[in-house]
């Protein structure tokens, strides 16, 4: 053979070689195939989330909902035959238990008012009634004007907001750009943004401040939302007092906000009588993620994770956000298991708690596991609502695109050709992000999500079962795919600074 043909043969062997490395061998592909047949055919997913929705029901961080969820996913996990099935515990400072809220006006209308306390909220001392007042000081001039005169007053803050268009009429060029709440997404590290946070903190802490030291009773919050939903959010303080800055807080939908708003435009008094009654629970308080394995039959100690928050507020069953997720989760260890795939890698399932307060509990996880983060390959997580999986967000991680589309180009069948480098810190991906985990979360369809979500229509009804079948088989087979590489996924660097964030 001549040296050219031996130059030619090397040539295409280095080629064969190459293509290997990059592309879906046919095992990969057959196993993908075989996952996404199984799901479609012997899908769970739906009897699991109407079993979490419907009989658990709404699952608030610290309650006891929230713990029979813990044992009920990881008695599915034992039973779905993953290993190592535990939950692992964290605290928070502060229960909370949500009471009673009652809100009218008495004049000049006599409307009851469509309410919720915010979470973590004191309760009221009894019925109170006082004035409406529009709070809006910028300069300490303006402070002054409002001294003595907020006695047992009802506070709003600002202009209704205008929740315009339906959720399903966003385009989807304009939904790609857009996080969870229908807002730009926000690159979560950016100096400025984290000035400009700071610096409206620190106008909330005086405005506060000085709202409790003139004895307002009651501040309220726009939902926000269309069709007289309401939103909720809160978070706890070490005590009570400290909670909300000890001043009771409770959100209106947007349309009897808005009504407000115009009746002290118009300079017409109006009196309002709202008694709000919750319950704090000394603490601390344990709370816990499950969490569950297929454990690796070459690299045990290498890590795929697949995620989701368990947690959800209390206003509906907690079904879109994010019973959807979890029951992904579930279902994405099922398939793997049922379909009896071996991966060479461990793949971790882990339901979050605290997701909703900050992030609580995957940032407990990512410190109690922080010298395994180098081991971790990817996580996956699923938090956007019940439909169909669109896009991965890549989370500032540039290169992993091209190795998504060139070694798992089953994704495209599967409908996901929108790849977004933005950071989102929305949901528990994040807190793997500062150790430079290559962290992702599945973009998907609206839904209605952002109309839904934090609401009491966030139910069960809402969920679509062929778009969360997809999502459980795209779940899977990411995770697989990567548990199977022969190196693990590319990562980002890490500064110094960033390596010392919790």
């Amino acid at each position: 053979m001549s040296i050219k043909a031996h130059r030619l043969l090397a040539f295409m062997f280095m080629l064969t070689l190459s293509v290997g490395l990059t592309a879906q061998s046919p095992n990969i592909q057959e196993a993908n195939q075989k996952l996404i047949d199984y799901e479609k055919q012997n899908s769970e997913i739906m009897n699991n989330l109407e079993y979490l929705s419907d009989v658990i029901g709404p699952r608030l961080t610290g309650s006891a909902r929230l713990k029979k969820a813990n044992d009920w996913t990881a008695d599915k996990m034992r039973e779905y035959g993953l290993e190592n099935v535990h939950l692992e515990k964290w605290t928070i400072p502060l229960g909370w238990e949500r009471g009673s809220c009652e809100a009218r006006i008495l004049e000049p209308n006599g409307m009851p008012l469509m309410a919720a306390s915010w979470a973590w909220s004191p309760g009221t001392k009894g019925r109170v009634t006082g004035m409406v007042v529009l709070f809006n000081p910028v300069t300490d001039e303006d402070y002054k004007k409002y001294e003595g005169k907020l006695k047992n007053a009802i506070v709003l803050f600002s202009p209704p907001s205008k929740p315009g268009h339906h959720p399903s009429r966003v385009t989807p060029q304009e939904r790609s750009r857009r996080g969870l709440m229908g807002t730009l997404e926000a690159d979560i590290d950016s100096r400025d943004s984290a000035a400009e946070w700071l610096q409206q903190r620190q106008q909330v802490s005086k405005r506060t401040a000085f709202l409790k030291k003139e004895g307002v009773a009651v501040t309220l919050v726009d939902a926000g939302k269309p069709q007289m939903l309401l939103n909720m959010s809160g978070a706890w303080g070490a005590k009570p007092e400290e909670t909300m800055h000890g001043l009771p807080r409770m959100v209106l939908s947007n349309e009897h906000y808005a009504m407000l708003y115009r009746l002290t435009q118009r300079n017409i008094p109006v009196t309002m009588q709202v008694e709000i009654k919750n319950r704090f629970i000394k603490g601390p308080i344990e709370v816990y993620n499950t969490v569950g394995e297929i454990r690796g039959s070459e690299k045990p100690d290498e890590v795929v994770i697949c995620g989701a928050h368990l947690d959800s507020w209390d206003l509906g069953s907690g079904t879109t956000d994010n019973g959807t997720g979890s029951m992904t989760v579930l279902e994405a260890a099922r398939l793997i298991k049922v379909t009896g795939l071996k991966p060479k890698r461990t793949i971790r399932f882990i339901l979050f708690s605290g997701e909703e307060q900050g992030l609580y509990g995957s940032k407990a996880y990512v410190e109690a596991h922080k010298d395994e983060m180098g081991k971790i390959s990817a996580v996956f997580v699923h938090d956007t609502g019940t439909g169909k999986v669109t896009g991965i967000g890549l989370h500032g991680n540039k290169q992993a695109q091209a190795v998504l589309e060139e070694e798992i180009p089953t994704l495209k069948e599967l409908g996901i050709t929108n790849y977004s480098t933005n950071l989102m810190g929305g949901t528990d991906h994040a807190s793997f992000y500062p150790k430079g985990v290559p962290a992702f979360w599945f973009m998907q369809d609206s839904a209605d999500y952002g109309w839904m979500h934090h609401s009491q229509s966030d139910t069960f009804d809402k969920a679509l079962p062929e778009d969360l079948i997809q999502g459980a088989g795209v779940m899977a087979l990411c995770a697989y795919d990567v548990a199977q590489r022969g190196e693990m996924f590319p990562r980002r660097e890490v500064s110094t600074t960033e390596s010392a964030k919790p």
